[in-house]
Parts: C-alpha cells; structure tokens; sequence
C-alpha cells in the first residue's frame, strides 16, 4: 500500500474506479457490443443468403438460357420441317398440274385432228358430190346436144366454169 501512496494513488480512488470501469465495460458491453455484435452476424448472413441467391439466379438463368436455346433450335428445326414439306407438296402439285395440262393439251390436239380429219373427208365428200353433180350437168347437156365434138367441148367447158 504504501508503494501506492509512494506514486501518489489513493487506494479508495483506484478501487472506486476499478469499479466505475468494471462497471462501464459491463454496461458497453451489454448495450454496445451485443447489439452491434448480432447486427455483423445478421448482416453477415444476409450476405451469405445474398450470394447463395444470386449463385441459385446465376444458375437458374443459364437454364433459362439453354432451355431457351434448345426452344429456338426445336423450333428452327420444326419450321425448316414444315418448309420442305410445303416445297414437297408444292412440286408434287406442280407436277400434277403439269401432267394434267399436258394431257388435257393431248386430248385437245387429238381432238383438232379428229375434227380437221373430220372436216377434210367432209370437204372430199362434198367436191366428190359437186364434181359428180356438175359431171351430171356436163353429161345431161351433152346428151341433149349431142351434135359434134366441138360443141361438147364448149359444153363441158362452160360447165366448168358454172362451177
């Protein structure tokens, strides 16, 4: 004791605040640092939830993004499908309608050459009727002027050109 009073300490005094300061880092620690302690753990778990979040988004989004990709590609595929097909029944139509249109151009032309045909033994039938016809003429105003040689020329030539 007396070393303290040597350096000038009351003993009353160093106890007193021994305690006041016990007393302070009792209170702070109470009122100070279990607060601020919980609120770095609190904080810190939000952060770690954040990161673990945003990790679960990071992934979910690369899902998203090749879900996506195999969509797009499914898709472009089904859409070049339905393409050939439609070019297929397109050229399988062309091709009907082709053939229809050629045989239909077969079947015309047959028929013009039925009917020229037609037409031209109508056309020699009816020469054949009018050449025998004016030979009938010729023949019956020979047989009513059956004179000389020379008047039947005339005859048959005047017929000929009655006709």
């Amino acid at each position: 004791m007396e070393i303290f009073q040597s350096f000038g300490l009351d003993i009353k005094l160093l106890i007193a605040n021994l305690i006041n300061f016990v007393l302070l880092v009792a209170i702070l620690y109470k009122l100070g640092y279990k607060p601020i302690l919980g609120f770095v753990r609190e904080r810190q778990e939000k952060i770690e939830k954040g990161l673990k979040d945003a990790e679960a988004a990071t992934e979910k989004l690369s899902d998203a993004t090749a879900q996506k990709e195999k969509i797009t590609s499914d898709a472009h595929r089904e859409a070049q499908d339905i393409l050939n097909k439609a070019k297929d029944q397109a050229k399988v139509q062309a091709d009907d309608i082709i053939k229809k249109t050629n045989s239909e151009a077969a079947n015309i032309v047959e028929h013009a050459k039925k009917e020229i045909s037609q037409q031209k033994e109508q056309s020699i039938a009816d020469v054949r009727t009018q050449a025998s016809e004016a030979v009938i003429l010729a023949t019956e105003k020979i047989l009513k002027k059956k004179i000389d040689e020379k008047q039947d020329k005339e005859i048959i030539e005047n017929s000929i050109k009655e006709l």
